[in-house]
């Protein structure tokens, strides 16, 4: 979401004014924790204004005047906006204006209702590769279109935002259907909402969000004993109550219960076994019966679908709960014992002897159903202050890329070939050539035939591990890590 803080002629021409807005809303910023925007507009007015006018007592002539700054003195309040962790937006209002984006190193342009179908300002402006967002007030779906197409043919990063050009805008007046007519409309493009009703009028902001905005546009202004803001400006604390409104409309939204399932669990009976049962059982419904309390990791009620299609993975004596530890689908454990079998030769075939007692653990990262693509077997020597392990990769996988917040590592190739990559670089792995992984370095690694590589680390710790590909951690933990036995049978 980011909030866009249209300061616009509410500066009063004054730069120590307008610094004092942009500290004041980013304390806003800061406090509510949001991604902002301080937004300007340009014009130049020996060229925008026609000379037959330029000293008449039109109110935007006027306005337009007596607010006026310098290249240079906005340049003063861009820096100020940057040094304060915001970013900084300009609407042009012709095209004499549009170098100033460049020379100003504005990040975002905002194009005004008034110039929907400006079309030398935006043919212009369509040719600038930067963030685009364009109000959309008074425009007809076809102008849109058009808009739309222009912006699409040139490949731009642009958004459209619901606007309506009445100062304040009367609620009755506000037409917000016309966000999800848009939305309809382009939905591969971003849409969101100018809002210019009265502060002293509830926020249409909540509405919009739940709508699908994902970018809000407000005038802003600070008060003194000698400013005074207009009827569709908002105050910091003002802004600050209409952000939050946003917040807690968000929260209703798309907040979850952290609680919900584990109280209707506690009220669920478990699973239990009728009779022991050896590994590689295939459960039936013959085999349970219900009983509460369903205790910590156990099967509940609700699982008996998935249970009829699972094998016990260890024995389990009559009468005691079925453990989420002890069963796997017949899918999975067929996955589970090809793994064991291509391990147990990869490590015979490298020399590399095991007790039989270590914890070994498949780490398939999106799934064991991607995991001949994607993954690795890692088996744990030992973890202390230091940490031996023994990592396998089959032929044809890779191990995606991450980094350790606080572990470093040493990689040791024992057996086969092995390409690491640190921070982008390609690596390909000598046998006898440790190489050190300094924490937070980014690493991945791939082998095409297989290999054997010995990790030497500090103490390994769980969830040390962050991934450039933030998908995997959305995974359960027991779909993506499966603790296994690896010993060769007699």
């Amino acid at each position: 979401m980011l909030y866009i803080f249209e300061m616009a002629n509410n500066h009063q021409g004054s730069v120590p004014h307008a610094k004092r807005i942009i500290e004041e809303f980013a304390t806003v910023a800061k406090e509510t924790g949001v991604n902002a925007a301080i937004k300007l507009q340009f014009r130049q007015l020996d060229t925008f204004i026609h000379d037959d006018f330029k000293d008449s007592d039109l109110k935007f002539v006027k306005r337009f005047r007596s607010t006026r700054l310098t290249k240079e003195e906005f340049r003063e309040i861009l820096d100020h906006i940057r040094s304060h962790g915001l970013t900084t937006i300009a609407t042009p209002f012709d095209n004499e204006s549009l170098p100033w984006l460049e020379d100003l190193d504005v990040a975002v342009i905002k194009v005004a209702s008034c110039s929907i179908d400006d079309w030398p300002l935006l043919n212009a402006i369509c040719k600038i590769n930067k963030k685009i967002i364009i109000s959309t007030g008074g425009a007809s779906i076809g102008t849109l279109r058009k808009v739309y197409e222009l912006f699409k043919h040139n490949q731009r990063d642009f958004a459209f935002m619901h606007c309506v050009g009445e100062y304040p805008t009367p609620v009755e007046a506000s037409n917000l259907n016309r966000i999800r007519l848009m939305k309809e409309e382009f939905p591969d493009i971003e849409i969101g909402f100018s809002t210019h009703e009265s502060p002293n009028e509830r926020s249409l902001a909540p509405e919009a969000v739940a709508m699908g905005c994902t970018i809000l546009e407000k005038h802003v202004g600070v008060p003194t004993e000698e400013i005074s803001l207009n009827a569709y400006s908002n105050t910091p604390a003002q802004m600050k109550e209409a952000i939050q409104s946003v917040q807690r409309t968000v929260a209703a939204l798309y907040g979850t219960s952290e609680t919900e399932v584990a109280s209707l669990g506690a009220l669920k009976r478990g699973v239990y076994l009728k009779e022991t049962v050896l590994p590689g059982h295939s459960f039936t419904a013959d085999d349970f019966y219900y009983a509460m309390p369903c205790q910590e990791a156990q099967f509940n009620v609700s699982s008996i679908p998935e249970l009829l299609e699972m094998v016990a993975t260890t024995s389990i004596t009559a009468g005691r709960p079925l453990l989420c530890a002890s069963a796997r689908t017949q899918q999975d454990e067929s996955i589970i014992q090809r793994v064991v079998a291509e391990t147990l030769e990869a490590l015979r075939t490298a020399r590399i002897p095991l007790s039989g007692k270590e914890p070994v653990e498949i780490s398939a990262h999106y799934g064991l159903e991607s995991f001949s693509k994607v993954g690795a077997l890692i088996i744990d020597k030992v973890n202390r202050e230091y940490c031996k392990k023994l990592i396998v990769v089959l032929p044809g996988q890779t191990h995606p890329v991450h980094h350790h917040i606080k572990k470093e590592e040493a990689f040791e190739l024992l057996h086969g070939d092995c390409v690491l990559t640190l921070n982008g670089k390609a690596v390909r792995m000598k046998k006898g050539d440790p190489i050190l992984i300094n924490r937070g370095v980014k690493h991945g690694f791939a082998s095409d035939s297989g290999c054997v590589i010995e990790e030497i680390s500090t103490t390994h710790i769980p969830g040390d591990s962050v991934y450039e590909d933030v998908r995997i951690n959305t995974l359960p933990l027991t779909e993506r890590k499966v603790k296994i036995t690896l010993q060769e049978e007699n």
